[in-house]
This record gives structure tokens, sequence and C-alpha cells, in this order.
């Protein structure tokens, strides 16, 4: 079945089908959108013309479906009651037909070959999805914040069915009110402000949890890991360092990776986004690229296409993008082991390096992978994956930084400088022999 998370246009499974009335005049289909309870029905559609609807279910507008169509819903509660309209009409529609937890729209057409020249049009709707449960209020509400849908999908029963011990709902507080900031979008974009992250999106129970991890995480340009017992989440946001790390916190020899491959790198981002303002259709949201980035490329355009199934707003969707674009160029990582100090790190937490062999002065890193063990000769090391990191990257400016000019404080190996010596005045030389008495 369906899942509805934000605000989205969408469909349904055809689960029920019945024509009553003298010569089968009406029509009645059920259409199935959410196993699940929603919070509302937005708007509806008969193939994609927009329709007008009254109190009481009928189409008032556009004219060519007034009086020929009604439109009724149910929102998916467990104690939902059976259509009563239906149930009127239908001889075979019963009282025990509740669709408990199903949301639906049941639409009846009377037959009208100028209203319906193509046959039964497709319905579809505009849906305010899933409500869920806020750890911050401990309300049940709808909400479109990709921190509280990622939970929600954590806990449910078409998720993973998580316990609540198993989630770290500290860090999902803190990722839901950075995803609910207030950011101003850059140059004269309009709106001026918008919500920092929104996740609006729908899928069904076919699709892999990797894949809807992938889908959901996306909408807040972040990362999901599970450690320390706890599944744990960060959006894409800048954090202050938590530790210094110098020479003495080292237990092994460094491992440095300088560059991605070719195949990783690129200098311009795009991808298709789908929300109200490309009315519902999958549509490219204004690609994000680096003139800076290009040149240091000789030039050679090189484009990552990432769709955002998620992002609803063509103005997220780029800022989501230019992130994206310069945290790839933030390639330099590092592995090594570390002293017990380290034990109190998590995944998403920045440090500084400080390490005088590679030049680096409280070089800023990401953690991206932490595991904890003895070594062969029994010492506790903890084993750590940086990746380098900086502010820049979530300022949403076009600044052309070139990242890599903080890689290290030593000077160029193509830069060496002239070897001898200079004098004001004129060079003497004197050869001398010393002859040794035998």
């Amino acid at each position: 079945h369906q899942i509805i998370y934000g605000e989205v246009k969408v469909g349904g499974a055809i689960i029920y089908d019945e024509a009553t009335g003298d010569n089968n005049k009406f029509f009645h289909r059920i259409i199935a959108v959410a196993g699940h309870e929603v919070d509302s029905f937005v708007e509806f559609y008969a193939n994609d013309e927009a329709l007008t609807v009254d109190a009481s279910g009928n189409v008032t507008a556009p004219a060519k479906y007034v009086g020929k169509m009604r439109i009724l819903t149910g929102l998916g509660t467990d104690g939902q009651l059976a259509n009563a309209q239906l149930l009127s009409e239908s001889s075979h529609w019963t009282n025990s037909c509740t669709l408990s937890g199903i949301a639906y729209i049941y639409a009846r057409f009377e037959y009208d070959q100028d209203s319906y020249p193509n046959g039964i049009p497709t319905i579809t709707a505009i849906v305010r999805g899933k409500k869920l449960l806020d750890p911050r209020t401990g309300v049940t509400e709808w909400s479109s914040n990709p921190a509280l849908c990622i939970r929600d999908y954590l806990k449910s029963d078409y998720g993973l069915s998580e316990a609540d011990a198993k989630i770290d709902n500290a860090s999902i507080i803190s990722a839901a009110n950075i995803c609910d900031q207030t950011v101003t979008n850059a140059g004269t974009a309009s709106p001026a402000t918008s919500t920092r992250y929104t996740c609006n999106g729908a899928f069904t129970t076919q699709v892999t949890p990797y894949d809807t991890f992938s889908n959901l995480v996306s909408a807040m340009g972040g990362k999901i890991w599970y450690g320390q017992g706890k599944w744990q989440i960060k959006p894409a946001y800048w954090t202050n360092p938590v530790m210094d790390i110098t020479n003495d916190d080292f237990r092994s020899g460094i491992g440095v990776s300088t560059r991605h491959s070719r195949r990783d790198n690129f200098n311009t981002l795009s991808g298709t986004f789908k929300g109200n303002e490309s009315d519902w259709q999958v549509t490219d949201y204004p690609s994000v690229t680096n003139a800076a980035f290009l040149a240091a490329d000789n030039g050679q355009e090189s484009v990552a296409d990432v769709p955002l199934t998620f992002t609803a707003f063509s103005l997220e969707a780029s800022r989501l993008g230019l992130i994206a674009l310069e945290a790839n160029r933030q390639q330099l990582t590092v592995s090594a082991s570390f002293g017990l100090r380290t034990l109190e790190l998590e995944i998403g937490d920045n440090v500084r390096i400080t390490n005088t062999r590679f030049g680096w002065t409280n070089k800023e890193f990401e953690v991206q992978s932490w595991s904890f063990g003895l070594t062969d000769g029994l010492d506790l090391q903890v084993d750590m994956v940086l990746r380098e990191t900086a502010e820049a990257i979530y300022d949403q400016t076009y600044d052309g930084v070139m990242y890599e000019r903080d890689n290290t404080t030593l000077p160029s190996a193509f830069d060496v400088p002239l070897v001898g010596m200079t004098l004001a005045t004129s060079l003497r030389s004197t050869n001398q022999t010393v002859v040794a008495d035998l």
C-alpha cells in the first residue's frame, strides 16, 4: 500500500467498482490512496483537471461535471464507518465495509456521453499525508519535517518496527529543529524566506528500506546511521567542532586519500523535483555550478544527476544541490586509529586536526565511520574515517571558494626555492695544498 509524507498529489489503487441504477446509470469507484490515516484531502482532479467540490461532495466546476460527479472521502481512521452514501445506493456494500485504516476517495459518476467522452476519468488528489509524533511536544499531528518522517518510518510496521529505545530522540529533536528553521533565500529568489528542509512524497511498501531511507534523507541532504545501539540522523547543517585532535591522539599511521576518481567528481549538479510549482509533474530544478570548480577541472564540464523525489520546492532543491556540489569538492579523506579520548565522538561530529607532518593546523574534518576494539597487541583503539569539511559548504553562497587551498600549510612540491649563495662583493676562490710530512 501507499505511504504519504508531507503534502503531495497522488492517485491510488482501485479497490471497488460497481454500477447501479436503471440501465447502470451510476458508476461507483473507490480508490485507496494510503494504508494509514491522512490529515486531509486538499484538492481533487479528474484527468489532471482541477475540480471544485462543495461540502456535500458534489462537483460544482468545471461545468461539464456539474450534477454528474460526486467526490467523498475517508481519512483512514481505525474507527471509521462504512460510507453512508454508498451503503444507501449499493446492494453489495455493507456496514462491515469500513476500510479501517485506509484513506480513500469514493467517486460516483452519472452516465453522460458529453461529460465523459473518453470514459471514466482518472481521479487524483493533493493529500496532506500521515500525522507524525513529534518528540519535542509529544503531539501527533501533520508535519512535513524530514526528521519526523524518518522517525515515523523507523517506528512503523511497514518500516523497521524499531523500539523507542533503539531511536536516539536527541538527534531526532536536533535534526527536526534544524529542518524547521526559516532561512533567507539567496539573491532575488521568491519567496524571500522559506523552511530550511521539508519532506513531501509518497512511496509504496514494496520499496526496500534502503531506497526509502535514501529518498527520505535526501530531503534534508543528510545522513542516517545505526551506532552505539541507536538510530541517529543529521541534516545538512554546519555544527561546530567538538574535539581538537593532535599528533598525541594518533595510534597508527595515517592513511590519506587526496582525490576522488574522475567518475565521482563533478562541477555541475542537476536533477528533478515534483511540486506545486511544476503542477506536480517531474521537472528539472535549477542546476547549480561553480566557475571556480569548472576552471580547476580544465574547463571540462562534469554533471551529476541527483533526483530529489521528496522535495517539492525548486529553491529547496537548488539549496540541497549547492550543498552537495560544494561538499563533493572536500575530497581529503583520512583513516587512522586513535586513542581512547576519541571514544566520545560519533558519526557526524566535526573535529579539528593538527598534524605537523601533513601541514594541518586546526583543519576541520567530519567523522564518517567509527569503530572500537582491541588490536593484536591488546591495545584499545578507536578506528575512524574522517572527511574534510568546512562551514562555507552550508552558506548558500556561490562564492567560488577553492577548498583545495586549505589542504595543507606545507610548501608546494613544485615550488622549489633556489639553492646557492650570493655575495655583495666579488667572490674569490683560493686553492691550497697541504703537504703532510711522512
